[in-house]
């Protein structure tokens, strides 16, 4: 009976996403347990092959140009705000998924099934995107951890699923090592995914229509169809960061001067919280508007601090810090539009309009960032 309950949940779930940049409600908790995330319910019924290899693990290629980076994929990563709103337990839990899954078994460690729920349903398409479409509940939705130990299915067979991974390690590894040099600092890190993010990306306004309800929405899609709104925006940009080694989850809220609402990045660099929104930055390109943000400048395009929401929906369900973003360091280039900086010097140019309409350039020294 719960079985059915679970499958009919996730197709209500996934015929209610809502439209455009409105903020993508999660599954909502029962009374003893978080719904299942948002998979389709045929998925429950997939046959896997018994006998498979284990998923390879990502090899290292030599770069070819000086500049190039040399990042390797990591399987498992975590925002701290994550961890800090749904607890160290499941982020553990989490990693043992993980490595499961990369030596291609189908079970793995879990204290609990509370614990096994919330990280089925909030943890792969924030930290390891490919798996949304690629792995589901065990077999015993009713019972699905027993004697401390889970399980999982997949969607696919196994040879189809490993391949699908070693095709995304190599895609992350890439936009990775072609955007980022090794030298750079967390804050240089952040705003050359920024502005890939505004030369690379679309954003899907046939998604965006109000009269249209996307039926599936990914951080995956944004990185292998180089189109999204804001829900996958600001989740593969933050993904993408965790990968750099840059502390990086998500943050939503609704707009003061319209019903819909926005999902955009939150970053925590030397300690420090900020705002960045890859989204907006796609349609005004190259804007520094809205790099670095504090609570301040995000308010200024309507989202009030008082609206945030941390990571998930669910994450005034779970004690953790009142998050502020309050270093102005980088209000001045919040005027610009990025015209080139230098790692050597720790220089930003942008151009800007001045009081007489006359455009201006300037340059911004961020040293210690």
């Amino acid at each position: 009976m719960r079985k059915t309950i679970a499958m009919l949940i996730c197709l209500a779930l996934m015929l209610s996403l809502l439209p455009g940049c409105a903020a993508r409600p999660e599954p909502a908790p029962a009374e003893t347990e978080p719904v299942p995330a948002e998979t389709p319910a045929a998925a429950a019924e997939t046959e896997v092959p018994a006998e498979t290899e284990a998923i390879p693990e990502p090899t290292e290629e030599i770069a070819p140009e000086e500049t190039r980076g040399h990042y390797r994929f990591q399987p498992k990563v975590c925002s701290s705000y994550m961890t800090e709103v749904f607890g160290e337990a499941r982020t553990e839990t989490w990693f043992s998924l993980v490595d499961a899954l990369m030596a291609g078994e189908t079970s793995f460690a879990c204290p609990d099934e509370d614990t096994y729920w919330w990280v089925m349903g909030q943890y792969p398409d924030r930290c390891f995107p490919v798996l949304k479409d690629l792995i589901f509940y065990g077999p015993d939705v009713d019972h699905p951890v027993k004697d401390g130990v889970a399980e999982f299915t997949y969607t696919v067979p196994k040879e189809e699923a490993a391949a699908r991974i070693a095709d995304y390690v190599a895609l992350v590894e890439d936009i990775l090592n072609e955007t980022l040099r090794d030298d750079y600092s967390d804050a240089e890190k952040a705003l050359a995914l920024y502005l890939y993010f505004s030369h690379h990306y679309v954003y899907d306004y046939e998604s965006a229509r109000p009269d249209f309800a996307p039926t599936y929405l990914s951080s995956y899609r944004v990185l292998t169809t180089g189109t999204g709104i804001c829900q996958e925006f600001s989740v593969a940009y933050s993904y993408l960061l965790l990968q750099a080694g840059v502390d990086a989850g998500v943050m939503s809220g609704h707009c003061s001067w319209t019903p819909e609402g926005h999902q955009w990045s939150y970053v925590k660099i030397n300690g420090h919280n900020f705002h960045i929104d890859p989204t907006f930055v796609i349609s005004d390109q190259d804007s520094l508007r809205y790099f670095m943000m504090t609570d301040e400048q995000r308010e200024t395009d309507g989202f009030l601090r008082n609206d945030f929401v941390i990571c998930s929906h669910y994450a005034n369900d779970h004690p953790h810090p009142d998050y502020a973003a309050d270093d102005d360091s980088f209000r001045e280039i919040w005027r610009g539009r990025f015209a080139e900086f230098d790692h050597e010097t720790c220089t930003l140019t942008y151009s800007f309009y001045d009081e007489q309409a006359e455009e201006q350039t300037a340059s911004f020294d961020y040293t210690g960032w």
